[in-house]
């Protein structure tokens, strides 16, 4: 979508950010419509209206007015990430708006309307469906290098997902793949080393309880920088964070009650 088919509209509080395909009063009737609840946390909420995704803020008023002012770049990012993406090509939900509620320069509420993608499965249950029992050892490990190519071709833009684990990563048929959860992409931010051991220890947790070793380091050696010396040294540093941040998941479901 190109800048100049960005409108913006004032309505009271309200200020939208929209394409120009896409009329105010459509965007003011998806905003006010409950919708199907996809996500509900006590920070944000996930739903689906008719052939749109809605993820708006949510929480107390006076303290959403210091965290949403303060931190507003943050909450703008799906938006922006979502535009980038579609500058460079990259697959991703088509950003439609961005929605303020503001007064006298206090922010309160934020929403990002996208369009939904219909058909899709995130890439670790698309694989656990369609390739792990049926598939022959080729066969996966063709669909993993779509995965780490269309990672890289992302990555390339100058974007970085700072949750791109195998949820955040769509299907329909294991060819082509779509990137969701926008609000986690950084722009005009360095792929440093930090970022990218984050990305491989996501993705390798993602895929270690369903493929085997000799399947899953070649995956993700597509996927590592060439200017870190030996694979065995970073891929050793990888399966040590990754046993830590599933040590902090199991933790966390055990207090939530969510264990499987």
């Amino acid at each position: 979508m190109p800048d100049a088919a960005i409108v913006t509209d004032r309505f009271g509080a309200m200020q939208i950010v929209r394409g120009a395909d896409v009329s105010a009063e459509t965007i003011l009737n998806v905003i006010e419509m409950p919708g199907e609840t996809l996500k509900r946390s006590a920070k944000t909420h996930t739903r689906r209206v008719d052939g749109y995704i809605v993820k708006s803020s949510e929480g107390p008023v006076p303290i959403e007015f210091i965290r949403h002012t303060i931190d507003r770049n943050r909450y703008r990012r799906a938006w922006k990430a979502a535009l980038h993406l579609a500058r460079h090509g990259i697959p991703a939900p088509r950003p439609v708006a961005h929605v303020e509620w503001s007064v006298a320069g206090m922010i309160w509420r934020h929403a990002a309307i996208t369009r939904f993608i219909d058909g899709c499965q995130d890439v670790e249950h698309f694989y656990d469906g369609h390739l792990r029992e049926a598939a022959s050892a080729s066969e996966q490990t063709a669909y993993l290098n779509r995965i780490a190519n269309a990672i890289n071709a992302f990555i390339a833009t100058g974007a970085i997902h700072t949750d791109l684990a195998g949820k955040n990563i769509l299907t329909r048929d294991g060819e082509s793949f779509y990137f969701i959860d926008l609000d986690g992409v950084l722009l005009n931010t360095p792929f440093d080393e930090l970022h990218q051991i984050q990305l491989h220890v996501q993705l390798y947790d993602s895929f270690t309880d369903r493929c085997s070793e000799d399947l899953l380091l070649p995956f993700v050696a597509a996927l590592k920088p060439r200017d870190h010396g030996d694979f065995g040294s970073w891929i050793a540093r990888v399966k040590a964070a990754q046993a830590v941040r599933r040590a902090r998941t199991v933790a966390a479901w055990k207090r939530e009650g969510k264990l499987p």
